[in-house]
């Protein structure tokens, strides 16, 4: 816990999280997470690079609610035991949109599972998260007429739309060609500067991190977090950024000692 996280009730709470997968009765099972300890606050953009294997989807999965663990995960102080839209996870698939709906439908879609039926209240709701990804005018559109970038920008206006507590990102710009991803990475940063989103980003790329992210996690390979970072930096981050060369070095030195 950094300095400045001292003295604030955390948004995001993880106590002695461990996760261990049955292997069909065959010995012992896989202890993918091992004691995790970690406090996030609100407006923070974390990011978390690690070896493959090192469980750092399983983390993200666990906070989302979507498995079973020992230790306690809590978000506002509460609990979590099974998904809920305070936690709204983005994957790194491009199919997380419904193929019969347009973009506007898909983004209203959980609004209504919630119960919102108010058509021009979605109608609002859903207009200002396109807007805030720059996609207002492809609101008619439907997923197979949008690129790779436009469909996860789609699925972040979906999460918007239900104002989450934390957006839980798992690789979600990994798939896209490096203009793409670069353009893709600006417009995450500036949303996250005006809007104050909570974000965890799970990445493999040490450049992505230090661009991003407001603090940066190295996870172990025995599934304990083995670094954690402030990133100070001043944003926009680019490899010209004084202290960028030093960043990238120590998180690269890191990630081959667990390699």
């Amino acid at each position: 816990m950094t300095q400045e996280q001292k003295g604030k009730t955390p948004v995001l709470d993880v106590q002695n999280l461990t996760k261990i997968y049955d292997n069909g009765g065959k010995g012992d099972g896989n202890e993918v997470l091992k004691n995790v300890n970690f406090t996030m606050n609100e407006g923070e953009f974390v990011c978390i690079l690690g070896p493959s294997g090192c469980g750092k989807t399983t983390f993200l999965r666990c906070i989302g609610g979507f498995e079973t663990f020992d230790g306690t995960v809590k978000v506002n102080g509460k609990e979590v035991s099974e998904p809920g839209t305070d936690r709204i996870m983005v994957f790194q698939d491009f199919n997380q949109l419904l193929p019969w709906k347009t973009v506007e439908k898909n983004v209203q879609y959980p609004l209504k599972i919630q119960g919102l039926k108010d058509k021009t209240k979605l109608r609002e709701i859903s207009d200002a998260a396109l807007e805030k990804v720059d996609l207002l005018s492809s609101r008619t559109l439907y997923p197979h007429q949008l690129s790779g970038g436009m469909k996860q920008r789609v699925a972040i206006a979906k999460a918007l739309a239900l104002k989450p507590q934390i957006i839980l990102m798992d690789e979600p710009f990994a798939s896209l060609d490096a203009m793409t991803r670069n353009h893709l990475q600006e417009e995450l940063m500036k949303l996250h500067q005006k809007e104050k989103v909570t974000v965890i980003f799970i990445t493999h790329n040490i450049q992505e991190a230090v661009c991003l992210g407001t603090r940066i996690l190295v996870m172990a390979k025995q599934g304990g977090i083995k670094m954690d970072v402030p990133n100070t930096i001043p944003k926009p981050v680019t490899p010209a950024s004084e202290d960028y060369g030093q960043m990238w070095d120590m998180f690269n030195k890191a990630l081959h000692q667990e390699g």
